[in-house]
């Protein structure tokens, strides 16, 4: 590997950031620019497995050497980002937020933030928007490999220094390793583990890495550097196009802008930089590249803090084009200020004051992570109404979801006690995920227990489907293969689906799961049962007691056009359109029945909140649904 400086290297650095940032931004068609993350990833692995190998071969290699560059490198402008903002967060973070920012950043500073983010993933996690250092868990990721592949090349470069398939066979071994086991985490229904952990994501660097070692076959030819460069191109395109945040990534997901960024890298290797004219655009790309880690880091925090300076929590198209010169120029002076100097050695010139500096200033931000957590956990708060919201943190849904039961079992299938059929009653069964589970309570609130049994079947991100083999996870496949067998020996009067259809209808899902829909539609109205489909539930844009509770500090009123989700009547207006009534087959617009003219009723019974997070129903807020749609489906008392 060549360890001269690679300006192909910066532009794919540019169109990593620019993916992941504008995917943050909510940019419209960037719907996986996620995948940018992955990218740098691969980056991270060629040039480090390079300069390692070759500065071993060399007899120059040195771990104190190594680690200084990785401080100079990453440290400053992380720390930077980390202690000012914190300024804000004391500003703009309810206490519960400030509390978890605090904890965060100690996390930050012991490369732990992958694990401690880990921690907090789960079906009812807050809003990825209350958390503005949740980006670093890349970096913990990538700050974790560096501890481990430096050791590893160094022990076989000196066991076998005259070998030339050890490293290779060695790194291809752990590659296809890391990789099968981000696979099998994936297949288990473990997505989190495959995420953030750093075992399930070495292959993306290992991957990188096998580009750098000797003895890769060189492009010579132009035309063929062109042509691969434009393929590597069009891999990484793929995935920042058609990809949606979700479960299914990364496992194999993650193969195509891996190989791609892999494959640019390569077709790259002995290429020479020629010099571009002042007009050209690539010295916008360069500059992009070249403060790509300065405008990662800054980019998502400034994000996160725009939004809670907006009554409305939410970005308007001129906010974002806005926010996002803000964050560049940003960028480019933390690279100038910051970088630079510290790469240079302007500043901290000799190792011992570089490793000095870093010590005192992890030291700094640990001592002031404890002082902030400690504010922000003192009750200080007087208000009866930021008491009452802030409570919703740590709101219990479990019983009232009849959780472990009837919902989220650990085996994935419901208790015997949920699909129990009544003699004598109208058995209803609920059916769906959380979206079904979260109106339970309600619906048993507005029946007669003594006419009406109900049945729960509910199961977190299972949509209620024959078809298994279209569900995401093992858990839904177990769910709906359980389902199918119930109900092909048992017939419950009523069938009740509701689940997130918003998220299951993703694009370009929308067609697939209509046809989900109608087969099983079709064949519990054959066999005697009637049909009730909910449609889309209400959903806001955050937390719904977060926005209540900053909205009544500020003193302004919440207004329904401004946190409620649009998203929810285009697609309430298509499934009604793709499933109209037939048959013991009835669709109900819950949005109709709570929402006139658009305008959802964000609390109910003085101040409840309607959901405790982004859509899940509170208690009252379940009674309040189902006391309107209960006659609707023909149950009234």
């Amino acid at each position: 590997m060549t360890l001269g400086y690679r300006e192909d290297i910066d532009w794919l650095r540019a169109f990593a950031v620019l993916s992941v940032v504008a995917f943050h931004f909510e940019t419209p068609g960037i719907h996986g620019g996620f995948v940018g993350v992955d990218i740098f990833f691969v980056i991270s692995g060629y040039l480090i497995t390079g300069i390692i190998q070759a500065e071993v071969k060399q007899g120059t290699f040195s771990f104190a050497r190594f680690y200084e560059r990785r401080v100079r490198r990453l440290l400053p402008a992380l720390y930077a980002m980390v202690a000012l903002s914190a300024i804000p967060s004391s500003y703009y973070l309810l206490a519960s937020e400030r509390a978890e920012f605090f904890r965060s950043v100690a996390a930050v500073v012991t490369f732990t933030s992958n694990i401690f983010f880990w921690l907090q993933s789960g079906y009812f996690d807050h809003a990825a928007e209350e958390k503005p250092l949740l980006h670093t868990w890349s970096l913990a990721v990538e700050e974790q490999f560096y501890l481990a592949l430096p050791v590893l090349v160094w022990i076989v470069l000196r066991a076998a220094p005259k070998s030339r398939i050890v490293l290779p066979l060695l790194l291809t071994a752990l590659t296809l390793a890391s990789f099968a086991l981000s696979i099998m985490l994936m297949r288990s229904d473990q997505s989190a583990n495959a995420f953030f952990m750093s075992p399930p994501r070495a292959w993306e660097f290992l991957v990188g890495g096998l580009v750098a070692l000797p003895g890769v076959p060189v492009l010579r030819d132009a035309r063929a550097q062109l042509a691969a460069r434009g393929t590597a191109l069009v891999l990484m395109a793929i995935p920042i196009l058609s990809l949606r945040p979700g479960s299914g990534f990364p496992g194999i997901n993650a193969l195509l802008p891996c190989i791609g960024a892999a494959l640019y890298i390569w077709s790259g290797i002995g290429v020479p930089t020629a010099q571009p004219p002042w007009y050209s655009y690539r010295h916008v790309v360069r500059f992009l590249g070249q403060i790509s880690y300065s405008l990662y880091l800054w980019h998502w925090p400034l994000f996160a803090f725009a939004r809670f300076a907006k009554p409305s929590l939410v970005l308007d198209v001129t906010d974002r084009i806005a926010l996002f010169a803000l964050v560049v120029a940003i960028s480019a002076l933390s690279w100038h200020v910051i970088e630079k100097p510290f790469r240079a050695r302007r500043l901290a010139p000799t190792r011992r004051a570089a490793f000095g500096l870093a010590a005192a200033a992890s030291l700094v931000l640990l001592l002031g992570s404890a002082a902030g957590l400690v504010v922000s956990q003192a009750s200080s708060v007087s208000d009866p109404v930021v008491a009452r919201l802030e409570a919703y943190d740590a709101y219990d849904y479990r019983a009232l979801y009849r959780a472990g039961s009837c919902f989220g079992t650990d085996s994935s299938i419901p208790d015997e006690s949920c699909l129990r059929l009544a003699t004598g009653k109208t058995n209803v069964l609920l059916w769906g995920d959380s979206f079904a589970a979260h109106y339970y309570h309600g619906l048993a609130a507005n029946i007669d227990p003594r006419a009406v049994n109900i049945l729960q079947a509910a199961q977190p991100t299972c949509m209620p489907t024959f078809n298994a083999a279209a569900q995401g996870t093992t858990a839904c496949h177990d769910f709906d293969a359980h389902m199918q067998a119930f109900l092909g020996d048992r017939r419950p009067d009523l069938a009740v689906l509701s689940a997130d259809w918003l998220e299951y209808a993703r694009p370009p899902r929308f067609a697939g799961m209509i046809d989900d829909l109608r087969i099983v539609i079709g064949s519990l109205t054959a066999a005697g049962t009637r049909v009730v489909l909910l449609g889309p539930s209400v959903q806001f844009v955050s937390r719904l007691p977060s926005m209540l509770l900053r909205a009544h500090l500020g003193g302004v009123v919440p207004k329904a056009d401004d946190v409620v989700l649009p998203d929810i009547f285009a697609l309430d207006a298509m499934m009604r359109q793709a499933l109209p009534a037939s048959d013991r087959f009835t669709y109900v617009s819950v949005l109709d029945a709570i929402c006139p003219q658009r305008q959802c009723p964000l609390t109910i019974d003085d101040g409840v909140p309607l959901s405790w997070d982004h859509a899940h129903l509170t208690a009252a807020g379940s009674e309040y649904v189902m006391r309107r749609l209960v006659p609707i489906i023909g149950l009234s008392r």
